[in-house]
C-alpha cells in the first residue's frame, strides 16, 4: 500500500512538473510572439520616420541652396549700390547692364521658401506609449530633441517672413517699382538709405538661416535620424 502511495505521489509530482514546464514554455512562446509583434511595429515606425526625414532632408537641402543664392544676390546688390553715384542717379540707372543686374539681384533676395517638415510619425510616437517600442537610446534622444531643434529653426525663419510681410513688402509697394529704373523718383527710392538698410537686414536674415541650419545642428540631426532608422541598422 505504501509503495502504491509513493508511486502515485511521484506520478502526481511528475505531472505537476510537466504542467509547470508546459506553462512556462507557453509563456515563453507568448512572450516571444509579443516581442516579434513589437519588433514589427518598431520596424514600421522606423520605416515611416526614415521616409519622413529623407523628405525633410531633401526639402532643407533645397532651401539651403536657395538661400545661398539669395545671400549672394544681396551681397552683389549692396556692392552695386556702394558704387552708385548719388549725385547723378539717373545716369547710372540708365546703363542697361547696371539696371538689368539690379533687377535680377533685387528679385532674388526677396524670394522666400519655407521649411514644412513631415513630422507625423515622430508626433505619433511621442504622443503615445508606442515610443517605448524604440529600443535605440540615441534615436530616442534625437526624436525627443527634434521638436526643440526644429522650433528654433522655424522661429528664425518666421522672423524673416514677418520682416518681408510686415516691413519690406508694404514699404516697396508704397515707394517704388522694382522693375522700373528710368523714373527719377523710383530710382532715388531704390538707392535710398532705408532701402539699403532693408537689404542689409535681409542679408542678415539669410545668413542667420544658414547659420542656424549648420551650427544649431538641424541638418546634423536629420542625418543622424536617417542613419539610425535605416533598415541595415535595425536588423
Amino acid at each position: 500500500m505504501e509503495n502504491k502511495t509513493g508511486k502515485y505521489f511521484k506520478y502526481a509530482i511528475g505531472e505537476i512538473i510537466l504542467v509547470v514546464i508546459g506553462i512556462l514554455i507557453a509563456l515563453q512562446i507568448n512572450n516571444w510572439n509579443e516581442r516579434k509583434k513589437e519588433q514589427a511595429k518598431e520596424q514600421a515606425f522606423l520605416k515611416e520616420i526614415n521616409l519622413d526625414f529623407k523628405s525633410n532632408k531633401a526639402q532643407l537641402d533645397s532651401i539651403i541652396s536657395f538661400n545661398k543664392v539669395n545671400l549672394h544676390a544681396a551681397s552683389r546688390l549692396l556692392e552695386i549700390i556702394g558704387t552708385f553715384d548719388l549725385k547723378n542717379p539717373q545716369r547710372n540707372a540708365s546703363n542697361a547692364h547696371f539696371a538689368d543686374s539690379m533687377k535680377v539681384y533685387n528679385k532674388l533676395i526677396w524670394r522666400n521658401k519655407s521649411f514644412n517638415p513631415k513630422n507625423g510619425a515622430v508626433e505619433a510616437l511621442l504622443n503615445s506609449s508606442s515610443f517605448d517600442l524604440i529600443t535605440n537610446d540615441t534615436l530616442r534622444r534625437n526624436l525627443i530633441s527634434w521638436k526643440d531643434v526644429l522650433g528654433d529653426y522655424l522661429e528664425e525663419e518666421q522672423f524673416a517672413v514677418n520682416f518681408l510681410t510686415n516691413e519690406y513688402g508694404p514699404w516697396v509697394r508704397a515707394s517704388f517699382d522694382p522693375d522700373l529704373f528710368d523714373d527719377p523718383e523710383n530710382t532715388i527710392a531704390f538707392f535710398s538709405k532705408r532701402h539699403r538698410n532693408f537689404i542689409n537686414q535681409r542679408a542678415g536674415d539669410l545668413y542667420n538661416n544658414l547659420y542656424t541650419v549648420k551650427e544649431e545642428g538641424v541638418i546634423d540631426m536629420i542625418n543622424d535620424i536617417i542613419r539610425l532608422t535605416e533598415p541595415e541598422n535595425n536588423d
